[in-house]
């Protein structure tokens, strides 16, 4: 009976050995893709067989999240040629696709869409036709789809000095809209201390102020909680998200407090009001222009142009408004001589013109 139980083991040991051999014969491997963000580019890979007979065989794709291993997409390809040695694969090989989609997932389903920013694991199997298929060879690896452009910040500016307790915030979303289904933001505002770089003060200090998941691109430092400091330098930076997933960041800007006498100066500035009631010619001091602009619409970039009594432009600039009250701070070069009549003129998110007149002291 012995003989018997060990006859059948090598029987079966020796038909299970060509499978084994099959399963040895094939490899399935990723191709570096840079930055990923379409769905042809999961399909760059290469395969190979060392088997001596062509064969048909299909690739099915898992796309998983990375943090909650939910599975995202799933895909299998059409039928290809698989010979003896190694062979290049992309998505036009491979068409049509079938792909399928996870309840509650929303992604670009055209066949060459955007993928949804975030960090993924992808998992492929190498399929061989037949009656039943098998696969013969799998791998696995991590991508992170990033937006094509991440937020840009835009207000205050870059190594710029503000002259108010309470700074407006201002950025440009990233793009393209299409990849995010619940944009959201992270604002990030720490000191600079000596001898530190902005990156590793925004990586390394704790911040002053963190604002998480703000809806609009925009943020108004709060007269609550730690204040900025007179004469300090900050920096600041944006995160974009898509719900919690990440879904790129800005660079990091900073920006200076001024010291105790310039702000005490500061504290005494008059604002002028451009409005339907601005009448007449303002007079200032030498140096800035200071306007105060009552916006009724949500935010947007408006264009603001000085020029001579004789109608020629001296200057021409982009402020970012808000909803509200906005201050705009102008700075006024050498062009601008004292008792010479000029107009500004803020052009609003509906090309409607608004002016005022002024003289310098």
């Amino acid at each position: 009976m012995t003989k018997n139980f060990r006859m059948r083991t090598l029987m079966l040991a020796l038909f299970a050995w060509p499978a084994l051999l099959v399963q040895g014969q094939y490899n399935i491997v990723p191709l570096p893709a840079g930055n990923i963000y379409l769905k042809a580019q999961l399909w760059n890979l290469t395969v190979s067989s060392t088997a001596s007979a062509t064969v048909e065989a299909n690739i099915h794709l898992e796309m998983k999240d990375a943090q909650t291993s939910q599975t995202v997409l799933t895909a299998v390809s059409n039928s290809f040629q698989l010979s003896r040695g190694a062979k290049a694969v992309q998505m036009q090989l491979l068409e049509p696709i079938a792909y399928s989609y996870a309840p509650g997932i929303t992604v670009d389903r055209s066949s060459n869409g955007m993928l949804p920013v975030g960090k993924y694991q992808v998992c492929y199997q190498l399929y061989l036709n037949g009656e039943i298929q098998t696969a013969v060879a799998d791998d696995c690896e991590e991508i992170e789809v990033e937006p094509l452009s991440p937020p840009l910040l835009t207000m205050p500016e870059n190594d710029s000095t503000v002259n108010t307790a309470t700074p407006y915030f201002t950025w440009t979303p990233p793009a393209p809209a299409s990849m995010f289904t619940n944009l959201n933001y992270d604002l990030l505002i720490s000191e600079v201390y000596d001898g530190q770089s902005v990156t590793d003060a925004i990586q390394k200090n704790l911040p002053l102020q963190q604002a998480q998941g703000l809806q609009q691109p925009f943020f108004t430092f709060p007269l609550q909680g730690p204040q900025l400091e007179e004469g300090k330098r900050y920096v600041w930076q944006i995160i974009a998200r898509d719900q919690q997933q990440y879904g790129g960041k800005s660079e990091v800007w900073s920006f200076r407090m001024p010291d105790k006498k310039i702000t005490a100066a500061n504290a005494n500035l008059s604002y002028l009001v451009m409005d339907e009631k601005a009448t007449g010619v303002e007079t200032i001091a030498p140096g800035d222009l200071y306007i105060k602009y009552v916006s009724p619409t949500s935010s947007y970039e408006a264009v603001v142009t000085l020029r001579n009594e004789q109608g020629a432009v001296l200057q021409t600039l982009r402020r970012q408004i808000r909803q509200g009250d906005n201050y705009l701070d102008i700075p006024l070069g050498g062009r601008f001589q004292s008792q010479q009549v000029y107009a500004v003129f803020l052009t609003d998110r509906y090309g409607q013109s608004h002016t005022l007149s002024f003289k310098i002291k």
